[in-house]
C-alpha cells in the first residue's frame, strides 16, 4: 500500500497552467516548492492560502488536487475528501480530461486507506477509461497499478496479476523508468501475497540494486522498497533482516516526512522484534507510533497500535493489562469500519482471557466470532483456541469436536496456499506469455523458441505441483493421524475418571441407604426395643445423605464452571477473627483445647466470597474434630505475607502418612488409617475447599504438622489499602 499515495507527486508531471499575472510569483513558488519536495505540511498551508487567491480555472485545479494529494499523505482524510469535492465541483464547467481522471485516481487511493477496496476498484476503473482515451500512458500505467492493489485487497489475484500485466506495459510505452520500476515493485507484493515470497524478494532486491546505482532521488524509493523487503523477509521466516529492512524503511520514510507509513514501519519492527523474543526492545517503538498516530488522528492506526501493545504483554504474560489494552482498542474499532482488524484483535483478545484463566468471557467472544464469520487465515486459530478453552472447561466432547474442526480448516488453509502457488506460477506464465507475444512482431522463430521452453517450464511447475501436493497430504495424513491418537488418549482418560467417579459415589450412596432400608424393616416388624432412638438415628442418616447428595451437586457445579464466587470487600483482622471464634466454638465443645495467633494489620481488606471461605474453614474444622484423639488440641493461625493472606490449622494425633498427604484432595479418597473412621462426612469436602480457594486465586495444601497430627496452609490473594 506504500506505493499508493507516495509515487503521485513523486513521478507526476508538472504543468504548467496559464497563470493570472498578479498571481505568477505566488504560484510559481507553490509549483516549484512541490518539485522540490519541501515540508508537506508547509506545502499544504501553502496551496489553502494559495487557493484562497484569484486563480484561473486551469491552476485551481491543479493546486485542489496537489492539496488533496498532500492531505492524504499527512492522514487527514477528512480534508482530502473536501477538497476532492471541491475539484469534482470545479470539473462540471472546466472540461479537462486530465484532471478528471486524477479525480478518480485519487477518489481509489483515499478508498484504499480507508479500506473500501470495492469503492476504491470502481473509481479506478474510471480513472483508466479517462487515461486510455487520451493515452496517457503515464497515467495510465499509475492507475492499472492501483487498480491491481485494490484487486488483490479484495482477493481478486487474477484479475490483478492481468492488471499490473497491463500496468507495466503501459510504462514501457510511456518510456518511463520511474513508473515501470512501480510496476514491477506492485508485482512483487502481488507475489507475495500469492505466497511467493521467494520471487517477490527477487524483484524486489533488483529494484533495490537499480535504484541505488541509477534513479534519481534514490531516497524517494528506499521507504517503499525496504517495506516490502522487510514483509517478504518476514514471510520466509527470517526475522534478523526482516527486522533490518522496515529499520531501514522507517528511517528513510521518516527522512522524506511520509509520516503515516513511518508509524506503520514503526509497528512491523515490533512485531519482528516479538517474533525474536526481544520483548524489552519493543515498546519505545510502539510508543514512538502511537505518538505519530495521535498527531495523525488516525483512529485505526491507533487502535492498531494499542493492540500490538497488549501483544506484547500477553507474551510477557501480563495478562490482565493485556485485557485492558485490547478491550480499549476494540472500542475505538467499533466507532469505525475496520473489519480485519477487529477480528485479528478479537482473537488475541480472547488468548489474553484464557491465559488469564477467564475461559467463559473467552468463549463468548470466540463464539460470537465463529457465529459472524472470520477471514480464512483466521479461522484455524479460532477453531484451535475454542478447542483450547471447551478442554479447560472440561467439555472434552465439544474440544475434540474443534480439534477435528481445526484440523479442517488447516486443510483448507494448505489447499488455499496450494491454489495460491499454482496461481502465482500460472501468472509467471502468463507475464512469459506476454513476454513471448512481444517478441513474434521481430522475430516468428525467436516466438516459436520462447514458447517451446515456456511449455517446458509449465510442465516442471506442474510436476513440481504435484510432488508438493502429495508430500503435504503425506504429512496432513501423518498429523491427522497423531491428533486423533492424541484426542482418543485424552477422551479415554476422562471417560475412566468418569466411571471411577460414578463407582465412587455410588459406594457412597449404597451404604447409608443400606442402614437406612434396614431401620426402617425393624420399625416395620416392631423388632426395635427403643424406635425414638431408632427415629433419631434415621434423621442423622438422612441428614448424612443430604449432606453427601449437596456435596456432590457443588462439586459438579465446580466442574462444569457454573460455580461463582460473590466477592465482597472485607476487613481482613474482623474476617479472620470471626474464623477463629467459630472454630474455638466447635472445636472446645468437642472436648479439645484450642490455641489461636491472628496476626493481621487493621487497616488490611481482602476481597472474598466470605460464605465459601467460611464453607473452607469449617471443612476444615470438623475434620480436625473427627479425626483428633481426646484429649487433642487445634492451632490456628493467620498472617499477610507479600500481600497474601495466610491461614493456617493444625491438629495433635493421629496423622496421615506422607503418600497420603497429597491424596487427601482427591474427591471420595479416605486415608486407610486412623483418620479414616465413620465420621468422615462425604469425603468430598476437602476437594470443595480446594476448588473454592482455586477460584480465590489462592492455594491449599496439607503438610505433617508439628503437634503430631495434619497442618492444612491456605493461600489467598490480598491488596492493602494504604
Amino acid at each position: 500500500m506504500k506505493l499508493l499515495i507516495k509515487l503521485i507527486l513523486a513521478l507526476s508531471v508538472f504543468t504548467a497552467p496559464v497563470l493570472i499575472a498578479n498571481e505568477i510569483t505566488q504560484f510559481d513558488s507553490f509549483v516549484a516548492a512541490i518539485k522540490e519536495q519541501k515540508d508537506k505540511e508547509m506545502l499544504a498551508q501553502e496551496g489553502a492560502r494559495l487557493l484562497e487567491s484569484e486563480l484561473a480555472d486551469s491552476q485551481r485545479v491543479f493546486v485542489l488536487h496537489r492539496v488533496a494529494l498532500l492531505h492524504n499523505k499527512l492522514g487527514d482524510f477528512t480534508k482530502v475528501e473536501n477538497y476532492l469535492n471541491q475539484l469534482e465541483e470545479l470539473l462540471t464547467r472546466f472540461k479537462s480530461s486530465e484532471y478528471q481522471g486524477k479525480l478518480f485516481i485519487t477518489r481509489g487511493d483515499l478508498a484504499i486507506n480507508l479500506g473500501q477496496f470495492i469503492t476504491a476498484q470502481r473509481n479506478f476503473e474510471q480513472a483508466i477509461k479517462f487515461f486510455e482515451k487520451t493515452k496517457d500512458h503515464r497515467m495510465l500505467s499509475h492507475s492499472l497499478r492501483f487498480y491491481s492493489f485494490a484487486l488483490k485487497e479484495s482477493g481478486k489475484f487474477s484479475e490483478a496479476m492481468r492488471a499490473v500485466e497491463r500496468a507495466k506495459i503501459a510504462a514501457t510505452m510511456a518510456n518511463n523508468t520511474p513508473v515501470t520500476m512501480a510496476a514491477y515493485n506492485a508485482e512483487a507484493m502481488i507475489y507475495s501475497d500469492l505466497k511467493l515470497p521467494v520471487k517477490a524478494l527477487e524483484i524486489q532486491l533488483d529494484l533495490l540494486d537499480y535504484v541505488t546505482n541509477q534513479a534519481e532521488s534514490p531516497e524517494n524509493w528506499y521507504g517503499q522498497l525496504y517495506y516490502s523487503i522487510g514483509k517478504s523477509y518476514a514471510d520466509l521466516k527470517d526475522h534478523e533482516k526482516s527486522l533490518d529492512a522496515y529499520l531501514n524503511a522507517y528511517k528513510y520514510d521518516k527522512k522524506t516526512q511520509f509520516f503515516n507509513y513511518a508509524g506503520s514501519d514503526l509497528i512491523k519492527i515490533s512485531q519482528q522484534l516479538m517474533a525474536l523474543e526481544r520483548y524489552a526492545e519493543v515498546p519505545v517503538f510502539l510508543e514512538e507510533a502511537l505518538t505519530l498516530f495521535t498527531e495523525l488522528k488516525s483512529e485505526r492506526n491507533i487502535a492498531w497500535t494499542k493492540g500490538n501493545q497488549a501483544e506484547l504483554l500477553t507474551h510477557t504474560q501480563q495478562y490482565a493489562e493485556a485485557i485492558l489494552l485490547f478491550e480499549e482498542a476494540l472500542e475505538s474499532l467499533d466507532k469505525i469500519e475496520s473489519k480485519v482488524l477487529h477480528q485479528q484483535l478479537s482473537l488475541s483478545y480472547a488468548k489474553a482471557l484464557v491465559g488469564n484463566n477467564d475461559h467463559m468471557k473467552a468463549l463468548k467472544i470466540l463464539n460470537k466470532l465463529n457465529t459472524s464469520g472470520v477471514t480464512q487465515s483466521s479461522q484455524h486459530t479460532l477453531t484451535n483456541l475454542l478447542a483450547t478453552v471447551y478442554s479447560q472447561l472440561g467439555r472434552f466432547e465439544e474440544a475434540f469436536a474443534m480439534k477435528n474442526m481445526a484440523y479442517n480448516k488447516l486443510t483448507d488453509e494448505m489447499n488455499n496456499e496450494s491454489n495460491s502457488r499454482a496461481l502465482g506460477l500460472a501468472a509467471q506464465a502468463q507475464y512469459q506469455t506476454s513476454q513471448i507475444e512481444l517478441a513474434e512482431m521481430k522475430a516468428e522463430q525467436e516466438v516459436n523458441e520462447i514458447k517451446n521452453q515456456q511449455n517446458m517450464f509449465i510442465a516442471a511447475g506442474v510436476a513440481l505441483i504435484l510432488l508438493l501436493s502429495f508430500i503435504g497430504l503425506y504429512l496432513l495424513y501423518r498429523q491427522k493421524r497423531k491428533l486423533a491418537q492424541q484426542e482418543a488418549t485424552i477422551l479415554n482418560k476422562s471417560l475412566m475418571m468418569k466411571d471411577q467417579l460414578l463407582a465412587d459415589v455410588s459406594h457412597e450412596l449404597r451404604t447409608p441407604l443400606t442402614v437406612l432400608k434396614l431401620n426402617i424393616e425393624s420399625l416395620e416388624h416392631n423388632l426395635i426395643d427403643d424406635p425414638d432412638a431408632t427415629y433419631k438415628l434415621l434423621h442423622v442418616r438422612l441428614d448424612s445423605l443430604n449432606k453427601l447428595i449437596s456435596d456432590i451437586y457443588e462439586l459438579a457445579q465446580a466442574d462444569s464452571g457454573y460455580l461463582e464466587l460473590q466477592r465482597v470487600q472485607c476487613d481482613a483482622h474482623e474476617l479472620v477473627s470471626s474464623f477463629s471464634n467459630d472454630i474455638e466454638l466447635l472445636v472446645t465443645k468437642a472436648g479439645l483445647s484450642f490455641e489461636s495467633k491472628v496476626d493481621i494489620q487493621l487497616n488490611a481488606s481482602v476481597s472474598i466470597d466470605v460464605h465459601k471461605l467460611n464453607q473452607v474453614i469449617y471443612n476444615l474444622a470438623r475434620n480436625s474434630i473427627n479425626y483428633t484423639d481426646l484429649p487433642g488440641k487445634v492451632e490456628f493461625s493467620s498472617e499477610i505475607i507479600n500481600n497474601d493472606l495466610i491461614l493456617c490449622l493444625s491438629d495433635s494425633s493421629p496423622s496421615v502418612s506422607v503418600n497420603d498427604l497429597d491424596k487427601i484432595f482427591d474427591r471420595l479418597y479416605r486415608c486407610d488409617k486412623s483418620r479414616s473412621r465413620e465420621s468422615g462426612g462425604s469425603g468430598l469436602g476437602l476437594a470443595i475447599s480446594k476448588k473454592i480457594i482455586s477460584l480465590h486465586g489462592g492455594t491449599i495444601n496439607a503438610s505433617l504438622s508439628e503437634l503430631g497430627g495434619v497442618s492444612v496452609l491456605i493461600t489467598v490473594p490480598l491488596y492493602l489499602n494504604k
